[in-house]
Protein backbone atom coordinates (compact mmCIF):
# COMPACT_ATOMS: atom_id res chain seq x y z
CA UNK A 1 0.00 0.00 0.00
CA UNK A 2 1.63 3.48 -0.77
CA UNK A 3 2.32 6.01 1.92
CA UNK A 4 -0.39 8.45 0.34
CA UNK A 5 -3.60 5.41 0.40
CA UNK A 6 -1.88 4.62 3.63
CA UNK A 7 -2.34 8.50 5.78
CA UNK A 8 -5.50 8.73 3.64
CA UNK A 9 -6.71 5.04 5.35
CA UNK A 10 -5.78 6.41 8.84
CA UNK A 11 -7.30 9.89 8.54
CA UNK A 12 -10.80 7.83 7.40
CA UNK A 13 -10.80 5.95 10.30
CA UNK A 14 -10.88 9.18 12.58
CA UNK A 15 -13.40 10.53 10.92
CA UNK A 16 -16.44 8.76 12.91
CA UNK A 17 -18.96 11.84 13.12
CA UNK A 18 -16.60 14.32 11.60
CA UNK A 19 -16.54 15.04 7.98
CA UNK A 20 -13.35 14.02 6.35
CA UNK A 21 -12.34 17.72 5.82
CA UNK A 22 -12.06 18.46 9.56
CA UNK A 23 -10.03 15.73 10.03
CA UNK A 24 -7.53 16.50 7.39
CA UNK A 25 -7.34 20.24 8.74
CA UNK A 26 -6.46 18.67 12.43
CA UNK A 27 -3.95 16.56 11.46
CA UNK A 28 -1.95 19.15 9.46
CA UNK A 29 -2.31 21.81 11.78
CA UNK A 30 -1.26 19.44 14.70
CA UNK A 31 1.73 18.16 12.84
CA UNK A 32 2.28 21.65 12.28
CA UNK A 33 2.44 23.01 15.56
CA UNK A 34 4.23 19.76 16.70
CA UNK A 35 7.31 21.10 14.35
CA UNK A 36 6.84 24.62 15.06
CA UNK A 37 6.83 24.31 18.79
CA UNK A 38 10.38 22.14 18.49
CA UNK A 39 11.58 25.48 16.95
CA UNK A 40 10.17 28.37 19.30
CA UNK A 41 11.55 29.02 23.16
CA UNK A 42 9.40 26.67 25.39
CA UNK A 43 7.66 28.18 27.67
CA UNK A 44 7.30 31.25 25.74
CA UNK A 45 4.14 33.60 24.80
CA UNK A 46 3.83 32.21 21.38
CA UNK A 47 5.16 28.77 22.12
CA UNK A 48 2.42 28.36 25.39
CA UNK A 49 -0.68 30.00 22.69
CA UNK A 50 0.28 27.31 20.19
CA UNK A 51 0.43 24.44 22.50
CA UNK A 52 -3.11 25.33 24.24
CA UNK A 53 -4.48 25.19 20.20
CA UNK A 54 -2.94 21.92 20.02
CA UNK A 55 -4.19 20.44 23.17
CA UNK A 56 -7.78 21.97 22.03
CA UNK A 57 -7.87 20.15 19.16
CA UNK A 58 -6.38 17.16 20.38
CA UNK A 59 -9.21 16.89 23.02
CA UNK A 60 -11.53 15.89 20.18
CA UNK A 61 -9.91 12.64 19.63
CA UNK A 62 -9.21 9.85 21.72
CA UNK A 63 -6.30 8.10 22.22
CA UNK A 64 -6.42 5.57 19.38
CA UNK A 65 -7.09 7.90 17.27
CA UNK A 66 -4.42 10.40 18.40
CA UNK A 67 -1.99 7.05 17.95
CA UNK A 68 -3.66 7.08 14.09
CA UNK A 69 -2.19 11.00 13.50
CA UNK A 70 0.83 9.81 14.94
CA UNK A 71 1.26 6.80 12.48
CA UNK A 72 -0.12 8.99 9.94
CA UNK A 73 2.93 12.12 10.64
CA UNK A 74 5.64 9.00 10.29
CA UNK A 75 4.70 8.29 7.27
CA UNK A 76 4.84 11.41 6.21
CA UNK A 77 7.80 11.63 7.32
CA UNK A 78 9.14 8.35 5.96
CA UNK A 79 7.65 9.49 2.70
CA UNK A 80 9.52 12.84 2.68
CA UNK A 81 12.98 11.21 3.72
CA UNK A 82 12.78 9.93 0.08
CA UNK A 83 12.67 12.45 -1.75
CA UNK A 84 10.88 15.83 -2.32
CA UNK A 85 7.28 15.15 -3.14
CA UNK A 86 3.78 16.96 -2.49
CA UNK A 87 2.25 14.20 -0.30
CA UNK A 88 -0.41 17.36 1.09
CA UNK A 89 -1.46 18.48 -1.85
CA UNK A 90 -1.77 15.82 -3.56
CA UNK A 91 -4.01 13.48 -0.62
CA UNK A 92 -5.80 16.88 -0.09
CA UNK A 93 -7.04 16.51 -3.61
CA UNK A 94 -7.18 12.63 -3.84
CA UNK A 95 -9.48 13.05 -0.87
CA UNK A 96 -12.05 15.69 -3.16
CA UNK A 97 -11.24 18.18 -0.36
CA UNK A 98 -11.37 20.77 -3.19
CA UNK A 99 -14.43 19.96 -4.14
CA UNK A 100 -16.05 20.99 -0.95
CA UNK A 101 -14.45 24.53 -0.55
CA UNK A 102 -15.36 26.47 -2.86
CA UNK A 103 -13.13 25.72 -5.43
CA UNK A 104 -9.83 25.57 -3.15
CA UNK A 105 -7.26 23.79 -5.83
CA UNK A 106 -3.72 23.15 -5.35
CA UNK A 107 -1.17 22.64 -8.22
CA UNK A 108 -1.19 19.49 -9.58
CA UNK A 109 2.83 18.38 -8.72
CA UNK A 110 3.84 17.68 -12.27
CA UNK A 111 2.93 21.35 -13.62
CA UNK A 112 4.85 22.26 -10.43
CA UNK A 113 7.47 20.62 -11.51
CA UNK A 114 7.37 21.95 -15.04
CA UNK A 115 7.21 25.42 -13.59
CA UNK A 116 11.00 24.97 -11.12
CA UNK A 117 12.35 23.38 -14.45
CA UNK A 118 11.41 26.36 -16.48
CA UNK A 119 13.01 29.02 -13.61
CA UNK A 120 16.20 26.53 -12.11
CA UNK A 121 18.42 28.40 -14.59
CA UNK A 122 17.81 31.95 -13.13
CA UNK A 123 17.78 29.95 -9.19
CA UNK A 124 21.69 28.29 -10.25
CA UNK A 125 23.03 31.65 -11.74
CA UNK A 126 21.82 32.98 -8.07
CA UNK A 127 23.62 30.32 -6.20
CA UNK A 128 26.89 30.16 -8.23
CA UNK A 129 26.91 34.46 -7.84
CA UNK A 130 25.93 34.19 -4.00
CA UNK A 131 26.17 31.10 -2.68
CA UNK A 132 22.55 30.25 -2.26
CA UNK A 133 19.01 30.74 -4.12
CA UNK A 134 16.60 32.84 -2.22
CA UNK A 135 13.53 32.08 -3.15
CA UNK A 136 9.90 34.19 -3.11
CA UNK A 137 6.40 32.70 -3.36
CA UNK A 138 3.09 34.52 -2.98
CA UNK A 139 0.14 32.51 -2.59
CA UNK A 140 2.51 29.23 -2.00
CA UNK A 141 -0.34 26.72 -1.32
CA UNK A 142 0.72 23.37 -0.15
CA UNK A 143 4.21 24.60 -1.21
CA UNK A 144 4.18 22.52 -4.60
CA UNK A 145 6.04 24.60 -6.32
CA UNK A 146 9.21 24.95 -3.78
CA UNK A 147 8.85 20.97 -3.29
CA UNK A 148 9.51 20.51 -7.17
CA UNK A 149 12.63 23.51 -7.13
CA UNK A 150 14.19 21.62 -4.60
CA UNK A 151 13.63 18.01 -6.73
CA UNK A 152 14.53 20.20 -9.56
CA UNK A 153 17.99 21.66 -7.61
CA UNK A 154 18.92 17.87 -6.64
CA UNK A 155 18.38 16.78 -10.18
CA UNK A 156 21.43 19.72 -11.13
CA UNK A 157 23.52 18.51 -8.87
CA UNK A 158 22.64 21.09 -6.27
CA UNK A 159 21.85 20.41 -2.02
CA UNK A 160 18.16 22.77 -1.64
CA UNK A 161 18.94 21.97 2.13
CA UNK A 162 21.98 24.10 2.37
CA UNK A 163 21.76 26.16 -1.10
CA UNK A 164 18.43 27.27 -1.23
CA UNK A 165 16.26 29.71 1.43
CA UNK A 166 12.47 30.03 0.78
CA UNK A 167 10.35 32.74 1.71
CA UNK A 168 6.26 31.16 1.24
CA UNK A 169 3.25 33.14 1.97
CA UNK A 170 -0.27 32.19 1.52
CA UNK A 171 -3.64 33.78 3.55
CA UNK A 172 -5.40 30.19 4.08
CA UNK A 173 -3.65 28.60 7.18
CA UNK A 174 -4.37 24.90 6.18
CA UNK A 175 -2.01 26.41 3.16
CA UNK A 176 0.67 27.69 5.58
CA UNK A 177 0.85 24.41 7.68
CA UNK A 178 0.64 22.11 4.66
CA UNK A 179 3.94 23.94 3.22
CA UNK A 180 5.73 24.72 6.70
CA UNK A 181 5.14 20.54 7.41
CA UNK A 182 6.56 19.78 3.77
CA UNK A 183 9.33 22.49 4.09
CA UNK A 184 10.37 21.33 7.33
CA UNK A 185 10.28 17.85 7.32
CA UNK A 186 12.22 18.03 3.70
CA UNK A 187 14.86 20.11 6.10
CA UNK A 188 15.38 23.31 3.89
CA UNK A 189 15.76 26.60 5.43
CA UNK A 190 11.91 28.83 5.22
CA UNK A 191 10.12 31.14 6.58
CA UNK A 192 6.44 30.58 6.08
CA UNK A 193 3.86 33.07 6.73
CA UNK A 194 0.27 33.54 6.89
CA UNK A 195 -0.18 36.87 4.75
CA UNK A 196 -2.46 38.86 2.64
CA UNK A 197 -0.32 39.44 -0.28
CA UNK A 198 -2.07 42.15 -1.53
CA UNK A 199 -2.49 44.29 1.51
CA UNK A 200 1.23 42.75 2.80
CA UNK A 201 -0.20 42.28 6.22
CA UNK A 202 1.48 39.19 8.12
CA UNK A 203 -0.55 37.49 10.42
CA UNK A 204 2.20 34.74 11.62
CA UNK A 205 5.36 33.69 10.82
CA UNK A 206 6.70 30.21 11.14
CA UNK A 207 10.44 29.89 10.80
CA UNK A 208 11.88 26.04 9.60
CA UNK A 209 14.20 24.49 12.01
CA UNK A 210 16.75 24.40 9.21
CA UNK A 211 15.96 28.41 8.88
CA UNK A 212 17.03 28.58 12.81
CA UNK A 213 19.70 26.01 13.65
CA UNK A 214 21.88 27.69 10.00
CA UNK A 215 21.32 31.18 11.43
CA UNK A 216 19.49 31.88 7.68
CA UNK A 217 18.36 35.47 9.09
CA UNK A 218 22.34 36.86 9.50
CA UNK A 219 23.43 34.49 6.49
CA UNK A 220 21.19 36.34 3.93
CA UNK A 221 21.64 40.05 5.40
CA UNK A 222 25.14 39.41 5.29
CA UNK A 223 25.03 38.53 1.45
CA UNK A 224 22.58 41.45 0.70
CA UNK A 225 24.79 43.52 2.25
CA UNK A 226 27.82 42.37 0.24
CA UNK A 227 26.75 42.43 -3.29
CA UNK A 228 22.80 44.10 -2.98
CA UNK A 229 21.51 40.72 -4.51
CA UNK A 230 17.49 40.60 -4.73
CA UNK A 231 15.40 38.03 -3.78
CA UNK A 232 14.39 36.04 -6.59
CA UNK A 233 11.01 36.46 -7.93
CA UNK A 234 8.36 33.40 -8.98
CA UNK A 235 7.64 34.93 -12.34
CA UNK A 236 4.77 32.73 -12.69
CA UNK A 237 3.22 34.52 -9.77
CA UNK A 238 2.91 37.41 -10.78
CA UNK A 239 -0.10 37.31 -13.00
CA UNK A 240 -2.35 35.36 -10.27
CA UNK A 241 -1.33 38.06 -7.38
CA UNK A 242 -1.81 40.77 -9.30
CA UNK A 243 1.40 42.48 -7.45
CA UNK A 244 4.47 44.28 -9.31
CA UNK A 245 7.59 42.95 -9.43
CA UNK A 246 8.99 45.72 -7.68
CA UNK A 247 6.57 45.39 -4.75
CA UNK A 248 7.53 41.64 -4.39
CA UNK A 249 11.22 42.06 -4.70
CA UNK A 250 11.39 44.42 -1.90
CA UNK A 251 9.33 42.05 0.62
CA UNK A 252 11.80 42.23 3.77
Amino acid sequence: MSAYREIATLLAANTGAKRMGDVFDHFVEMAAIALRNAVDIRGSTSWEARERQYLQIAGRYGGEELNRFAHALALLTMELQRGPRDVLGLLYMELGLGNDRLGQFYTPYDVAHLMARMEIRTVIEQVERCGFADVYEPACGAGSFMIALSEVMLEHGFNPQTQLHVAAEDIAPQAMYMAYIHLTLLHIPAVVRRCNVLTLETFETWPTLAHVLGHWGQKRRMVRAANGSRRLIIASHQETTGIPADALEMKP
